[in-house]
């Protein structure tokens, strides 16, 4: 009876414990291959990541895949863990229009610097890459 009684037991904490941490997880980043629903401007303008990232700061070598959200483009990061409103310029231009050309295209290597405005982080993209890793997977195929 108390072996019965201290498994019910465990397996009550178990699955509470489950249900707590899966609760607690945020939303998955959309995967490169999938079709996004449009996001209204509110949902755009949402701050993007939990710590802000100080004006000027630079980055290299980072590894994203970008989304339309609303009237902006949004660039996630493979690993899932942040998205960055990208701001308007001519390299940002030249990446979409890459990948409208070829949607096979999807993860890009950019360069860049951060800035803030209203508590929230843009990114500026100096330079974009087609990402090797993808670009070596598509010419296997």
């Amino acid at each position: 009876m108390f072996r019965k009684l201290f498994f019910v037991v465990v397996l009550f904490c178990f699955f509470s414990f489950s249900v707590f941490v899966m609760g607690q997880r945020p939303p998955a980043p959309p995967s490169p291959d999938m079709e996004e629903k449009p996001v209204t401007t509110g949902e755009a303008n949402k701050p993007t990541t939990k710590k802000r990232i100080r004006e000027g700061a630079t980055f290299k070598n980072r590894r994203v895949f970008f989304r339309k959200t609303g009237n902006r483009t949004t660039a996630y990061s493979v690993d899932g863990n942040n998205r960055y409103v990208c701001l308007e310029n001519l390299n940002l231009e030249r990446i979409l229009k890459s990948i409208s050309e070829r949607p096979d295209r999807g993860t890009w290597e950019i360069d860049g610097v951060f800035t803030e405005f209203n508590g929230e982080n843009f990114i500026l993209i100096n330079r974009g890459v087609v990402s090797l890793t993808n670009y070596n997977n598509t010419l296997k195929k």
